[in-house]
């Protein structure tokens, strides 16, 4: 075969298996030209380079050129001739080229007129019409023959009947609706200029809705049967039920889905109406059609998240539906499975494509939507997308899904006004909060945990202390001293507090090397002192003063030296004349009270007051009557007898001590009686069982101390006695004292020492075989517990499990007590002395620990009523009660220590019938019941607590309750009060007027029971006991009022109340607590027992010696002034109280029937809320008072809220009423802000800890009041719109030196003054209070009264006009518009819809901004974030994005000549789609001339004068001309590789309608690679769309599949290419590279060899190559191409 033919043998013709021939699929250089196969050289005989000529032997084997021109080119003297200077080789060109196009265009026919025609609207005979429809069902039928006429046949719902009956296929059935239509449309249109096309399309799309109802209405749940009927089973049917009746069904519901598809597609359904019918049916359906309705909602959601008129009902109706999904049982649940994930899908779908859609205020107040969303968007939403959190797919998703959720969930906390911003805490704040952390101080507190003082000096700590820290300490010192407040631990806990900073301090200074903060504490300590006026009132407070300053000497804080030095120094001594009764200083007096710290100091002290010659008379005869009378209360101690009468130490028999001044009761206490007692301990040495000071005494000794609070001579005392006594019983009453005044050793931080001295002694008389029962049990407590050691707990533990082994029963039996134990009952009859110790014994090893011990106490109690039935003498009664007092102790031995017998016995109270037992006891029994039950507290068996909870409350709610006179509810009341006196109010043994007074008394007896009640007492005031006494205190108050009630029983009632709500200790848990007191007593004053109730928090909380008349008769205003003058730190628990009571007063005056009453108290609640908001609030006022108002509800709530939108709407009048200028933006924001902050922290609950929008129901508002604000409100945001576009128009010429003015100092002018106020930060302040006094009326749910609703529309046209404007329309603030935005939405959301306004008007007849006249300046991300609220406008696919050319030269501008055809355009308005009017072209045009084939005919529905069409006289050529036009010319000269290529390999066209042709399903496909095939080629030269029939060649088809580069263009001349003898593989391979490297082709670093093998020469096929043989022989072209992989 030779090498030089490129002309492939046949199969057959083909020679031997040795001849070598190329591949079947490698294509010839050239088509016409012999030039052989690229890289295709075989051997053939004789061939050149097999010649030994002498040049090649020596030189090598060269390729001849195949032409004479191959390596020349012409490219050079071309480019220098159009380089010349004057370039008019191109202009010629140019000129030529002009030409040419001018007269082509002038010789080319314009185009005509539309002669577009619909088909003639006909009625056929039935007959003829049913043939009609069987054609248009028949695919085969071509439309073309049914396009000469349009069947008038049915319509509407009918019409699909028609479709669906027949099987019409889809797009033929589209197609005849589209022509009915169109015929339709034309009717109407005729004679009608307001005629609108898209009508057409809402009313087609009701139709299609309607139809798709009726099919889901088909789809019924079964109703509840009622009477007589048949069970559902047999009456109901559902279409689904049946085969049949369900396939029909289905096939009718999926062809009207299908049609719908295309009529979506198509536009011929009206979007909006269909999107606003589908987002309702969501809500309206049930559940079996919910399923159906949910996957249309799938199909369609990309169109129902474009609008929130859509957005709105859909996201309600899914949250609705999957709410009662979740509530069906669980058992029926997997029914329903698949569609909650359904509904949860397209929750998160929506969700995740428009979280704008969620912020929704009315979806958030909702409890249960509120934990639906977070479940299905942060805790839990694998649950629906089915992926774990852990995999990579959807952690991404998962995540950016809970942080939209917390930006979603703070929009609507701000627009419900939850979160109001927290503001930097004021003065009187901060110090409020300080005042209640020390006022929680109480017997639980660990003071190394509470951060009062939050650091230590800033900086060197040798300066003076900061202002906060001096803040701090002022605010300490002042409650430790003030009459405000009650506890005497308070100095302890002041001076612990500083210790405890000071050490911190210390500690600071020594690692900083800095000075340490002992002077400046000092310093600051003595300045209060000096210039405190708290300290300054020596009539109230000097006592308090000096005990605190005393105990700051005592820790080392403040030395009594330096201060005797510093009034020396300071010439306050000087002019003493050595007389005591002189008038002194401040600081004098102050020294004059101040303990000393030790005797050495007197001396010093005594000069400082009286001067070195003074006399000491009058001081020696004070301390003689103090010594003599403390000698009478302590007779034992001092070996005297005691006196007639004598009754321990009373104030009343120490009026000489307790009137002296602390320095002489401390002196008295601590320098002269303990010393004493001391001397007398260490001479009596410890005895077993002996107690070292008597009981007598040591109460005696304890109550004078407490009478002088010398609480650190206490602690000392009980110290040396709990460490050296022997007895039982005194470690007893010393225990008791520790936990008496627990909160007295927790304020000294003395529980440690008292823990661990404890723990010794517990050890120690462990040792001793002593009973240290009562030391353990304190030991277990955890705020002794806690203190201990690690190996100390452990040992305590141990000692608690080893002493309850130790009591268990040697064979314990498992045996219940049976309901009546005779042994009990009979054991008054016993007489052996320890019949109740065995008794116990006996039981214990009877029945052990349990659970139904509480069956012995009721044996106790009926033995005990049994005593008071054997003889009425009170001895005798309570010999016996002892008995049983005894036993039951002795029983609560064997028990473990912490399960006593009051469990047991508070079981049997309200578990049994313990309380109904109680309450029908009769006075006789009462008597020795209360001597047992007393008894029982004093011996640690029963806790006082237990009893009052089980006896006085319920004898006070009975009491309270009792709707008719009853003789034994009073005996029970009189009963439960004597308890009550007893328990909580007696702090001194009760004294017996007579003997008979004497002989049926009841415990306490001395002062060593009464300090036992006080111990008992400490349970009920504790964290657990108080909350009850509380509420038993509002029963006790109601009672009062009850007139079922004796005179004597109530009045007594009434003044044991009084003297318990002005007892120190529950006036100091009272304030400790004092937001449970109001919670329980701050109730509307609807009766008499609420007015009481008020009555009794008003006496709990006044201040002593303040007034507690009735304020209900003066004036409002002066009530407002009085209560808010007391808005005080220190007085505000007090005046928060007064005002809430005296609100809730005038409340209930508005709701009395008197009508006289009804009238005052609106009159005085009208004067007071005036006085309220008239007066302008500082942000420290405005936030106490919220405080103080905050859950009021009612007529107050209204009235309130009433008056504060009045008084703001006043100031929005007053702002609009001049001229918008910073100086009077200014004040408007500082007035109007605090206002509205009031409204809504009171108003509006705060959130609460499990949901941040509680359910609460809001006050209403009065019409006018809501009316007048809403108007002043949009006038003054139509202003605020004016300003930021520039105009606005001022009222008055503006101040030319506004005061206040933020500007510049010149502006003069209303121009210069309104963009002084456009730019400063006061305008951004001004729109957003604006915006948010309209979200705060939005909370409330009456807002929308007729007129409100008039100017709904120009509210929401005015909030989207600033929306866009601080979008980017006038300025860039993405704060203001973000909220503005919200502020739109929760406007549009909220606004009622009418009834008679059409569906699809709500989302189309949106006032405001079109949303093609966005501005172009605004971002993306805005413009998709407001066009959801902006009008809807559908979006075609066909006019998207399409407007009309306006010429304003033919509307009567006149303008300059254009340097082009087209510039004389303007855009005008967008292009309206009338998908009923565009109907398909189906002419047939096989039949048309060659004349006709060739004119431009504009007879489609779509006119070609909207494309402004010209012919330019030009056709494309058929299939077999363009192929051989291809291969007949050459572009080499032009053409880049790519451009080349891409003509060369394109696909011709193949007939849409041929059913066989494969190519046309892939159509669609091809063009788009197509287009991106052109688009990545780069090429200059336009490219001709026209279509070739080669294939594509395979080594096209390869490179296809990998990237191209851009090539530029390459010249290659083919004139001088040699013949086929010259080998020029090699020179075309340099040529090339050398050409490629030229041109830049490659990327930057390669080598020529590296783009060579980019590269491949494609030769065409061997049929080509015939055809252009046989046509002639012409230039060869050189087809090139890049590829992207090396061959």
């Amino acid at each position: 075969m030779s090498s030089s033919s490129s002309a492939r043998p046949s199969t057959a013709a083909r020679a031997a298996t040795s001849t070598v021939q190329p591949p079947d699929w490698q294509l010839p250089w050239h088509r016409t030209a012999d030039l052989g196969y690229p890289d295709f050289h075989p051997p053939r005989p004789g061939q050149e380079e097999d010649s030994m000529a002498e040049a090649y032997v020596k030189q090598g084997y060269n390729a001849k050129a195949i032409v004479q021109t191959e390596s020349f080119t012409v490219h050079e003297m071309i480019h220098e001739t159009w380089e010349k200077g004057d370039q008019a080789v191109l202009r010629q060109l140019g000129e030529l080229i002009s030409e040419v196009a001018v007269k082509k265009e002038r010789s080319v026919p314009g185009v005509g007129p539309s002669t577009f025609k619909l088909p003639e609207r006909r009625t056929q005979p039935l007959a003829k019409a049913q043939s009609w429809i069987a054609d248009l069902a028949n695919p085969n039928v071509p439309l073309t023959r049914l396009n000469k006429i349009v069947l008038n046949g049915p319509k509407g719902s009918d019409l699909l009947d028609m479709l669906e009956s027949q099987r019409v296929p889809t797009h033929r059935a589209v197609w005849y609706v589209r022509m009915v239509g169109a015929a339709d449309n034309q009717n109407m249109s005729r004679g009608r200029a307001t005629f609108n096309p898209t009508q057409y399309s809402v009313e087609w799309a009701n139709v299609v809705t309607g139809y798709l109802k009726k099919h889901l209405d088909a789809i019924s749940l079964p109703r509840a049967q009622t009477g007589q009927s048949s069970s559902i089973k047999s009456t109901f049917k559902s279409v689904l039920s049946e085969p049949e009746s369900r396939d029909k069904w289905i096939h009718k519901f999926s062809y009207t889905l299908a049609l719908l598809r295309e009529f979506y597609a198509e536009g011929l359904v009206d979007h909006g109406a269909f999107l606003f019918w589908l987002a309702q049916q969501v809500r309206a359906s049930n559940i079996p059609q919910l399923g159906f309705v949910a996957k249309l909602a799938e199909e369609y959601l990309e169109g129902l998240i474009q609008h929130r008129g859509f957005l709105r009902p859909f996201v309600i109706g899914l949250i609705e539906k999957y709410v009662e999904l979740a509530r069906i049982p669980q058992t029926d649940r997997g029914v329903v499975a698949h569609l909650s994930l359904t509904l949860g899908s397209l929750l998160q779908k929506t969700f995740m494509a428009t979280p704008d859609a969620f912020v929704y205020p009315f979806v958030w107040k909702d409890r249960t939507n509120q934990r639906l969303l977070h479940h299905l968007f942060v805790d839990r939403p694998h649950e629906i997308v089915l992926i774990p959190h852990e995999k990579w797919q959807a952690r991404q998703i998962y995540d950016e899904m809970k942080a939209n959720f917390e930006v979603v969930e703070k929009r609507n906390r701000a627009l419900l006004m939850t979160n109001l911003p927290s503001r930097n805490s004021f003065a009187m704040k901060v110090a409020m909060a300080d005042i209640q952390l020390l006022n929680s101080i109480g017997p639980q507190t660990d003071l190394h945990t509470i951060t009062y003082f939050e650091s230590t000096f800033p900086g060197d700590v040798s300066d003076d202390p900061s202002s906060s820290f001096e803040a701090k300490l002022n605010v300490l010192l002042t409650w430790s001293v003030a009459r405000s407040q009650y506890g005497d631990h308070r100095p302890y806990a002041t001076a612990t507090l500083i210790s405890l900073w000071r050490d911190e301090a210390k500690l600071r200074a020594i690692r900083r090397k800095l000075k340490r903060p002992d002077g400046p504490l000092q310093e600051q300590l003595f300045n209060w002192l000096d210039t405190s006026d708290v300290a300054k009132d020596h009539n109230n407070n000097l006592g308090g003063v000096a005990m605190l300053f005393g105990e700051l000497c005592r820790k080392g804080l403040f030395s009594y030296a330096w201060f005797i030095q510093r009034l020396i120094a300071r010439g306050e001594t000087e002019g003493n004349d050595g007389e005591e009764g002189a008038l002194r200083s401040h600081l004098l007096t102050v020294l004059a009270a101040l303990p000393i710290p030790s005797s050495s100091f007197a001396g010093e002290r005594r000069v400082a007051l009286y001067g070195v010659n003074a006399a000491s008379g009058s001081k020696e005869a004070v301390d003689r009557s103090i010594r003599r009378e403390i000698k009478a209360s302590l007779p034992l101690l001092f070996g005297t007898e005691k006196s007639t009468g004598w009754c321990g130490a009373r104030p009343t028999s120490l009026p000489s001590l307790l009137s002296a001044p602390p320095f002489e009761q401390h002196y008295a206490i601590c320098h002269w009686l303990i010393p004493i007692v001391h001397d007398r301990l260490k001479e009596d040495p410890p005895i077993l069982n002996i107690p070292r000071l008597d009981p007598e005494t040591y109460s005696a000794l304890l109550e004078i101390m407490r009478l002088t609070k010398s609480y650190p001579a206490i602690l000392d005392l009980n110290l040396r006695l709990i460490r050296e006594t022997l007895d039982e019983g005194e470690t007893q009453r010393v225990v008791d004292t520790f936990l008496r005044h627990a909160d007295i050793w927790v304020s000294m931080d003395a529980l440690g020492t008292i823990g661990e001295m404890l723990f010794a002694t517990h050890c120690r008389l462990r040792i001793a075989q002593v009973g240290s029962g009562a030391i353990l049990v304190a030991l277990i407590r955890p705020e002794y517990l806690e203190r201990l050691s690690t190996q100390s707990r452990t040992q305590v533990e141990e000692d608690v499990q080893a002493l309850a082994l130790a009591s268990q029963p040697a064979d314990p039996q498992s045996r219940t007590p049976p309901p009546i134990n005779q042994d009990i009952l009979d054991l008054p009859q016993a007489e052996n002395h320890d019949a109740p110790l065995l008794l116990a014994r006996d039981l214990w090893n009877q029945y052990g620990d349990n659970s139904s011990l509480m069956m012995i106490w009721d044996n106790a109690i009926q033995g005990v009523r049994q005593v008071a039935s054997l003889s009425p003498d009170h001895t005798f009664r309570s010999d016996y009660v002892q008995l049983y007092s005894r036993f039951l102790q002795e029983f609560q031995r064997f028990l473990p220590l912490n399960r006593p017998l009051d469990p047991h016995i508070q079981d049997w109270f309200r578990l049994g019938n313990g309380r109904a037992d109680f309450s029908e006891y009769d006075a006789n029994t009462w008597k020795t019941i209360m001597l047992l039950v007393l008894d029982m507290v004093l011996r640690g068996c029963l806790s006082a607590s237990t009893l009052l909870e089980n006896v006085a409350y319920v004898a006070w709610k009975q009491a309270a309750t009792l709707d008719r006179p009853l003789e034994q509810t009073e005996i029970f009341l009189t009963a439960a009060n004597s308890l009550t006196e007893r328990l909580l109010l007696m702090d001194l043994p009760q004294e017996g007027s007579s003997e008979e007074e004497d002989a049926e008394r009841i415990p306490p007896f001395d002062l060593t029971q009464v300090q036992r009640f006080q111990t008992q007492r400490q349970r009920v005031y504790s964290e657990t006991g108080f909350k009850p006494l509380f509420k038993a205190l509002r029963h006790l108050v109601s009672l009062e009022a009850n007139n079922h009630l004796s005179a004597s029983v109530r009045e007594s009632s009434t003044r044991m109340r009084v003297a318990l709500c002005e007892h120190p200790q529950f006036r100091t848990t009272a304030f400790r607590h004092l937001a449970d007191l109001k919670e329980v007593f701050v109730r509307p004053l609807t009766s008499e027992k609420d007015v009481r109730l008020a009555d009794a928090l008003r006496l709990i909380i006044h201040l002593e010696g303040s007034d507690l008349t009735d304020s209900s008769n003066s004036d409002p205003v002066s009530q407002w002034q009085s209560i808010f003058g007391q808005l005080n730190a220190w007085g505000f628990s007090r005046a928060s109280v007064e005002l809430r009571l005296t609100l809730e007063r005038m409340g209930s005056g508005l709701e009395s029937d008197d009508e006289e009453a009804k009238q005052k108290a609106g009159k005085d609640i009208h004067y007071f809320m005036t006085g309220m908001f008239v007066r302008d609030m500082d942000p420290e006022e405005t936030d106490l008072t919220a405080d103080v108002l905050k859950g009021i509800g009612g007529a107050v709530a209204a009235q309130f809220l009433n008056h504060g939108v009045k008084r703001l709407a006043e100031h929005l009048q007053q702002l609009g009423g001049d001229t918008m200028t910073l100086s009077t933006v200014t004040p408007f924001l500082t007035t109007s802000g605090e206002i509205l902050r009031l409204l809504a922290s009171v108003s509006i609950p705060s959130p609460t800890a499990d949901e941040w929008v509680p359910e609460w129901t809001p006050p209403s508002f009065e019409e006018a009041v809501i009316e007048g604000f809403m108007k002043a409100l949009y006038k003054t945001l139509e202003d605020v719109e004016k300003v930021v576009n520039g105009t606005y128009v001022a009222n008055k010429v503006p101040n030319p030196s506004p005061r206040g003015s933020m500007g510049p100092a010149g502006a003069s002018n209303t121009a210069d003054a309104l963009t002084t106020l456009k730019s400063s930060a006061k305008f951004v302040e001004l729109v957003i209070l604006l915006a948010r006094m309209l979200q705060f009326v939005l909370r409330f749910g009456d807002v929308w009264t007729t007129k409100v609703k008039s100017v709904a529309e120009d509210l929401v046209s005015v909030l989207v006009n600033l929306t866009v404007a601080f979008g980017g329309g006038s300025v860039m603030n993405p704060t203001l518009f973000r909220m503005l935005l919200d502020t739109t939405s929760y406007v549009q959301d909220e606004i009622p819809k009418e009834p008679k306004t059409p569906n699809i008007d709500v989302v189309r007849q949106i006032p405001g901004i079109q949303p093609d006249r966005l501005p172009a300046r605004m971002p993306l991300e805005y413009r998709h974030a407001i066009q959801p609220l902006l009008a809807y406008v559908p979006r075609d696919p066909y006019t998207q994005d399409l407007v009309h050319l306006v010429n304003p030269a033919e509307q009567g501008h006149r303008l300059p000549p254009p340097a082009d055809g087209e510039s004389q355009y303007q855009l005008g308005p967008p292009v309206q789609a009338r998908p009923w009017e565009w109907i398909e072209y189906l002419e047939d045009r096989t039949s048309a001339t060659p004349e006709e084939s060739d004119q431009v005919k504009n007879e489609t529905s779509v006119s070609l004068e909207y494309f402004m069409a010209k012919s330019t006289g030009e056709k494309l050529s058929k299939d077999d001309e363009w192929d051989e036009y291809r291969h007949a010319e050459d572009h080499m000269h032009r053409e880049t590789v790519f451009e080349r290529d891409w003509k060369e390999t394109r696909v011709g066209p193949v007939g849409l309608d041929d059913p066989d042709s494969s190519e046309s399903e892939e159509e669609g496909g091809r063009a788009a690679r197509r287009g991106a095939g052109h688009a990545q080629g780069g090429g200059t030269e336009e490219t001709r769309s026209i279509l070739s029939n080669s294939g594509t060649s395979p080594a096209m088809t390869r490179a296809g599949s990998t990237g191209r580069r851009t090539i530029e263009r390459e010249i290659i001349d083919v004139d001088a290419l040699p013949g086929p003898d010259a080998s020029s593989s090699g020179v075309r391979g340099k040529k090339r590279k050398a050409a490629a490297a030229n041109s830049g082709l490659g990327r930057v670093g390669e080598s020529a060899e590296q783009v060579d093998d980019d590269v491949e020469i494609i030769e065409p096929s061997a049929a080509a190559a015939t055809r252009g043989k046989n046509r002639g022989r012409a230039r060869p072209p050189a087809s090139v191409r890049g590829r992207g992989k090396k061959k």
